[in-house]
């Protein structure tokens, strides 16, 4: 049931833009204004103005880090933040493996969300719960890297060998704030768990 919850991410989204994919020479690199054309990980011989050659790679780190004016949080190279504004007033960033698991920020602009956990829950887990998958219900509480205690609920809902992990919890102030979602199918836990984890680790609320 996987695709229900990647379908209302969609829908959420309105159509997401995710950054290019670095391939070829998609990058520059200026000494001495001299400018080339190179690629990740493919070393080049450079000449300076000296006339010593030397010998230049880029490389990416294992660890991406993304910013802005609201929050940061890490994630594992090879994935692309997906950005999308289904409302002027909420702005949507999401991270999800090949295999449809990942997280999902939502950044609220003039309401604070913290009311609005079961709705969302609800609404990801609504197609699960219809089909007669059994569900486990808990709460989550989780201090971010930035010091704030993030208040949700997770849920496991179980349908023979299926296993899904929903965690739904939210934060903010007056007027303003952030709601995330981790999923996570079980078959996937000792590989894509590695970015849910990443997540929760790194995920910083800059707005007190």
């Amino acid at each position: 049931m996987r695709a229900a919850l990647l379908v209302f991410i969609l829908c959420l989204t309105g159509g997401a833009t995710t950054a290019q994919v670095n391939e070829a020479a998609n990058y520059e690199i200026t000494i001495n204004g001299k400018t080339t054309d190179i690629a990740l990980g493919k070393e080049y011989k450079m000449k300076l103005a000296n006339g010593k050659e030397v010998t230049v790679a880029v490389q990416q780190k294992d660890i991406l880090t993304y910013q802005d004016d609201w929050i940061s949080l890490q994630y594992p190279k090879g994935l692309q933040p997906a950005f999308a504004t289904p409302d002027p007033d909420l702005e949507q960033i999401t991270l999800v493996t090949a295999n449809g698991n990942g997280v999902l920020v939502q950044k609220y602009k003039t309401i604070n969300p913290t009311e609005l956990v079961d709705l969302m829950l609800k609404e990801v887990t609504n197609e699960e719960v219809s089909f007669g998958y059994s569900i486990t219900e808990q709460p989550f509480e989780r201090r971010l890297k930035s010091g704030q205690q993030a208040k949700g609920k997770s849920v496991e809902l179980t349908y023979g060998s299926d296993v899904q992990r929903y965690t739904v919890a939210a934060l903010g102030g007056e007027n303003e704030g952030i709601i995330f979602i981790t999923m996570l199918n079980a078959a996937y836990d000792h590989e894509d768990d590695k970015l849910i984890q990443l997540f929760l680790d790194s995920l910083a609320y800059n707005r007190d």
